[in-house]
């Protein structure tokens, strides 16, 4: 069997001479493979320059994100973050873009950067969840029971009042409830339209 990265022959002992080893590349593959891809992508920026990376390195570099990674967050700056997979995903992209644009300073010593980049992320994820959150409890909070129904604010009011203005439902409603005009006074009225004196 030949390595599909650089080609060099491997046989199953190769394969399987570390436990160890084995473990890593089986925790990091059950995490998904679009990530598995990732961290490989990610373990490139420790390769010094004109060098490769042994295998323990590599798997050295894997077990030290696994417990972060099969958790779904890390400790960083004092506090714990949630950090989904796909946070990950782009933490370690969002690095790529840097190593590439020249940003960089490689090879890399360790995951303070990346912790950085995946903690501003999670922060932002939070932010937009919080927010989603906040406009979902003040939509709920402004619901109103109308004839066995609970109703948003404006559909509520449309149910009681149709269409009409609650002001002039209000007004008509005040005016229902005064007394009625004698029936002197109209003739009076009256003749004031027409112009008539009394």
């Amino acid at each position: 069997m030949n390595c599909p990265v650089c080609g060099t022959g491997l046989s199953m002992a190769h394969l399987l001479v570390n436990a160890d080893d084995r473990a890593a590349v089986v925790r990091l593959l059950a995490l998904s493979t679009p990530l598995g891809a990732a961290v490989g992508r990610y373990i490139s920026l420790f390769t010094p320059p004109k060098t490769s990376l042994t295998l323990r390195k590599q798997v050295r570099i894997v077990l030290q994100l696994l417990p972060d990674l099969e958790r779904r967050a890390i400790t960083h700056r004092g506090r714990d973050w949630s950090v989904p997979l796909k946070v990950w995903e782009a933490g370690i992209d969002q690095m790529l873009a840097a190593r590439d644009a020249g940003k960089l300073d490689l090879p890399m010593k360790g995951h303070a950067y990346l912790y950085t980049i995946l903690m501003s992320l999670a922060d932002k994820t939070e932010a937009v969840a919080e927010t989603q959150h906040e406009a979902q409890r003040r939509t709920s909070a402004a619901t109103f029971q109308v004839r066995g129904q609970t109703l948003p604010m404006g559909q509520a009011l449309d149910q009681v009042f149709g269409d009409v203005d609650p002001t002039l439902a209000r007004l008509d409603a005040e005016a229902g409830k005064a007394a009625p005009v004698p029936d002197s006074a109209r003739a009076l009225l009256q003749n004031l339209k027409q112009g008539k004196k009394a």
